[in-house]
Formats: structure tokens, sequence, C-alpha cells
């Protein structure tokens, strides 16, 4: 055949003798069939005949039953003959298809004529007779040439028990675990990144539930990395053909911190299921000292004090001390905080300042931290009076003093103007915190202060933030702040030549230095609570002298003792 193509001729071959001999036995067996009826009828004829004289004796209704009787046997009979006739002299077993001979050709280069066929006659009444096709060479090509039949479907390639077994083994029966790390991107959900992963909406949907019984998916910031398992099905199963997707979220886990992991798992039901861990962490402590001959923050690093607790002892002396115009060379300071160890003693998340000195100018100012026994802990110097006051004398930290407070040539207008606060000039986006407790009186872009905030505290005492990039998150008029906690932003929206906080006190009405400005102290233990203090102190002592003094690397120097 042209075209290359196999060859299935699966009915009956036979030569022209052949079709003359099955005319010649089809024309004998229409004149067997025309004798059988005119003898079944003569007989018929006679057996009526009969009865007939028969029925002339009797009474009539048995004549007329059997006259009835015989005509109906004549009848079956006759149909009888007319179908059996044409099978006469056929055996039964011709009419199986086993005995039909079956051609089956095949070639990888197809079949351009066929030469010839060479039909071996079966050697008893069960098998198919086989079939050779010589191709277009002359030559027969018995290896790949089968005969086909009801016994034997299989054409060229049956499936035999091994070949199922090695595409079985080829196809993964289960599907495969996959592991994936996504990152939440600004402005993106927990949802989108699931989704994103190729999740269905549906278990993302639920595994978000699940998460939240634990950790609110609103905390997460961008930058969180979230390791996920999906699991796949193999390429070869197409989406749906086993009940499931081809990709399925497993479980997915996140470190919202240093000291918890949360979990969410698929259960065999396909529900998910929630769960957190926590970190073993050990305690240790770190004691640190140095002097000041550039800033706070570069001899502290120096020393080996982690910027956390730097920006923290900024916050304790806040109150009593101005970092930008106070702090001299030759100031000394020493801190002693606490510190959290992992399972292999590595340092993995700073913890309390517990004591820290600071000397400015020849004075030396010391701070302990001490819970009275309510929860409410602050740092107290050696006398028992808090380190709080009315209102922090600096409410940022880091920044540089760029103008004071009084008469001064107005950098943009050009004139000599009051300049009724001071400036700290920081980066934008620096956090700006609330000078003491209050009410936001005002939120909101005021003139030439840009965005600007303004808060009532006690005593006819308010404090206003201008020219910030923008406000905390629920910061809005009428809300209210507590000291230290974050009100806005650097910014230099306004009347402004660059990023600085303008920082103003207003007492009754009349706008203050904030820096010459003499306001009210916090707390002062007393009794029990004093003398409770004073113990603690001591003990604290004899712990700081036991650990050893960190001069570059602080986290090489710790102590397995603790403080109270």
């Amino acid at each position: 055949m042209p075209g290359g193509s196999d060859l299935y001729d699966t009915g009956r071959h036979v030569n022209k003798d052949a079709k003359r001999s099955a005319d010649a036995n089809d024309l004998s067996a229409s004149d067997t069939l025309w004798r059988r009826l005119r003898r079944t009828t003569k007989f018929s004829l006679k057996l009526y005949g009969s009865a007939s004289r028969l029925a002339l004796g009797q009474s009539r209704w048995i004549a007329a039953s059997a006259v009835l009787g015989v005509f109906s046997l004549g009848l079956v009979g006759t149909g009888i003959a007319a179908l059996v006739a044409p099978y006469e002299g056929v055996a039964t077993a011709s009419l199986t298809a086993e005995r039909a001979p079956r051609v089956v050709a095949t070639s990888t280069t197809g079949v351009t004529a066929v030469a010839a066929a060479e039909i071996r006659p079966a050697t008893d009444d069960i098998a198919s007779p086989s079939v050779v096709v010589a191709l277009d060479d002359g030559q027969a090509d018995t290896a790949d040439l089968r005969t086909a039949s009801i016994g034997d479907p299989g054409l060229f390639d049956p499936l035999t028990e091994e070949r199922l077994a090695e595409e079985a083994a080829a196809i993964p029966a289960e599907p495969q675990p996959a592991e994936v790390v996504v990152t939440l991107e600004s402005g993106q959900t927990l949802m989108e990144v699931l989704q994103n992963a190729g999740i269905d909406r549906i278990d993302s949907y639920h595994a978000v539930a699940a998460l939240t019984t634990h950790f609110s998916p609103r905390k997460l910031r961008a930058g969180q990395e979230i390791a996920l398992t999906l699991m796949e099905q193999p390429d070869a199963i197409a989406e749906g053909e086993s009940g499931t997707p081809a990709k399925y979220l497993a479980s997915l886990s996140l470190e919202p911190d240093l000291e918890r992991v949360i979990e969410v798992t698929r259960n065999s039901d396909g529900s998910f299921e929630g769960r957190e861990t926590l970190h073993e962490f050990t305690e240790g402590f770190v004691r640190a000292s140095g002097q000041i001959d550039n800033s706070l923050f570069l001899d502290g690093e120096r020393a080996g004090v982690p910027v956390q607790i730097i920006a923290e002892m900024i916050r304790m002396y806040s109150y009593s001390v101005d970092f930008q115009r106070e702090i001299q060379p030759g100031d000394k300071f020493e801190v002693y905080f606490s510190r959290k160890f992992d399972q292999a003693n590595r340092p993995v998340k700073e913890g309390d300042v517990h004591y820290a000195s600071l000397t400015v100018g020849g004075k030396v100012h010391k701070l302990w931290r001490f819970d009275p026994g309510n929860g409410e802990w602050d740092y107290f110097d050696e006398n028992g009076q808090s380190m709080k006051k009315f209102l922090m004398k600096t409410p940022i930290d880091g920044a540089r003093l760029s103008s004071g407070f009084g008469m001064r040539k107005h950098p943009i207008l050009g004139y000599s103007k009051l300049h009724a606060g001071v400036d700290f000039a920081a980066p934008r986006g620096t956090p700006i915190y609330a000078a003491g407790d209050g009410t936001v009186k005002r939120a909101n872009y005021f003139g030439s202060y840009g965005n600007y905030i303004l808060i009532r505290h006690a005593n006819g005492y308010e404090t206003a933030y201008a020219h910030l990039n923008g406000f905390a998150r629920g910061v809005k008029t009428g809300s209210r702040v507590r000291q230290g906690q974050i009100i806005g932003y650097v910014g230099t929206t306004g009347r402004s030549t660059g990023p600085h906080l303008h920082y103003e006190v207003h007492v009754n009405g009349k706008k203050m230095n904030p820096l010459a400005l003499k306001v009210p102290t916090g707390r002062k233990l007393e009794g029990r609570e004093l003398a409770a203090f004073k113990a603690q102190r001591e003990t604290l002592a004899t712990q700081m002298a036991e650990a050893p003094t960190a001069t570059r690397v602080a986290q090489a120097a710790t102590s397995s003792s603790g403080a109270n």
C-alpha cells in the first residue's frame, strides 16, 4: 500500500476457483431447498386429505381440530426446512471466527506491494490458520508478523505482565512533595501569596483560617518568608483523573519572631489544623563598657553592644540627658543586659537592660530596671526615683539638633523670626515618640507645618510635632497615646528645607523652650518597695562582678547566672 501505512485485513480471502466452487454450492443448496419444499407440500396435502376423510365419520368439532393441527404442523415443517437448507453440508465448527484466516502485515518503512500469501492450514479444529505476507523485497519477515485472532488479540507488541509492571513503576502511584519558600511582598496578603504559588483558593482560605487561631496574618510584614509543602501529581496524570487537584497544599510554616514557629498542616480528611511551637532558649547576661570619643552609637558598637541595646539606653536617659549637646568626648558608659541563646549556645535575641551607667561631664547617672510587683516595671536611680519625667526631653532617637529655640533668620523666608521650638535633623522615616501620656488634639496637614500632631497632656501642657512624613497607625484626632509610643515619622512636608522634626512645648498656651523646661518627675519608691529595690541592686552587683567584660564582641562574654 502507498504511504507506509500498516495493513490489517481480517476478512475472508478466496481465489477465483474457490469463488466458482462457492457459486456451485449455492446452486446446489437452492435446488435442494426446492425439492424439500415440494416434498413437504405433497406430504402436507396427503395429511390434509386423510384428515378430511377421517373427519366425515366423526363429529364436526373433532374434524375441525384435526384439520387445524395438521395444517399448523405443515407450516412449521416448511419454515424449518427453509431455514436449514442453505447450511446443508456445512460443519458447525466452520461457523466460528477461529476458522477464518487473518492477514496481518506491518513494516516500519511501509508496505509498497504484496507479492504473495501463504496460507498454512490448521492442524486441528481450534487453531486458526496463520498468514505470512511477503514484503516488496520478496522476503517473508516473520519476526515482525503475528497471527491475530480472538484467542490472541495482541497485534505486534502485546501488554505482557512484565511490560505492565515496567509502566506501573515508571509512573509514581502517589503525589510527590515539593518544598517551596515564598516571600511576602509589600501590599500583599497571605491569601494572595498562597494563590500565586498555585494553591487552590478554597485551600488557601482554610489554611489562613487555621493560622489565625495562633497568629493574625495582618501582623505579617513585607519580607516575611513562608515555607510551603506542596503535593504535586505526576505529569502523566492529568488534573482531576485521580479525584484530586494536580497541586495542593500539604503544610505551611512561618516564624513571625525568633521565639516561635506557626505551622498549618492538612489532616487526612482534607481539613487544616494550626499549631504553635515555642523555641527553647536559655538566658545569659552580657556586660560591656567603653569610652565615648565620637558618639554613643559608634563607640557602643565598637564595645560589642548591639544596636537595640544602645537605642534602649538612649531612651532610658532621654528624660535627663541631651545627647545632641551634652555628650562630650571622654564621657563613659557601662551596660549589663540579658541575651537569649539557642541549644548550640548561639545568641539569637537581645533581652532587657538590667543596669546602665552614663557619665556625662563628670556626673554619673546610674539606672536599674525594677518591677515593684504590679507588672509596671521602670528604671530607677540609686534613690528609688523613676527616670521617667512628665515629658521626654527629646522625643526622637539618634537625631542631631539642627536649630534651637529663639530668634533666627528664617532659611526660606529670609528674615528674622522667632523659632518657637527645636529642630532635630534625622533621616526620613525615623520614628517619633509621644513625649508624654495624653490625647491627640490634632493630626492633619497644617499649613507651613505640613503633617502636624498636637497632643494635650495634663496640667496645661501640650506638645507639637511638625513636618512629619506620615502618621503612625491609629494616631488620629481624639486618640489616646502613651509616653514613648510611636506617633509619626520624620519627613519634610510643609515649609521645610530637609527631613527633620520640629518639636514644640506649650504651657497654658505659651510656647516654651523644650530643652530648658523643668517638668515634674515620675514616681518614687518608698517603704517595702524601696527595700526590695535595694536588695535587688546588691544581687545584681554580685552577678555583674562575676560576668566577664566584653571588649569587642559582646556575645563572647556571657554568664549563666540570672537576675530578678
